[in-house]
């Protein structure tokens, strides 16, 4: 849900031609930009870690098992 909002936050900006953000560079590449790319950043690895969890999960439960007799 974060990414979703994100993406929406920065495409209606990007559509908009940049209007509603500061056009002075360090305000716009530090705070629209740099600050705001956290909130892409931090849910984009937690979901590339889960994709990594999930998957190792699921090559452990692929795994054939001997049976013991």
């Amino acid at each position: 849900g974060q990414l979703y909002g994100d993406v929406l936050y920065f495409a209606t900006e990007a559509r908009a031609g940049w209007t509603h953000s500061d056009p002075r560079p360090l305000y716009f590449w530090v705070y629209f930009v740099g600050i705001n790319a956290l909130w892409v950043l931090v849910p984009g690895l937690l979901l590339l870690d889960a994709c990594h969890q999930l998957a190792t999960a699921q090559r452990g439960h692929d795994r054939p098992r001997h049976k013991a007799h």
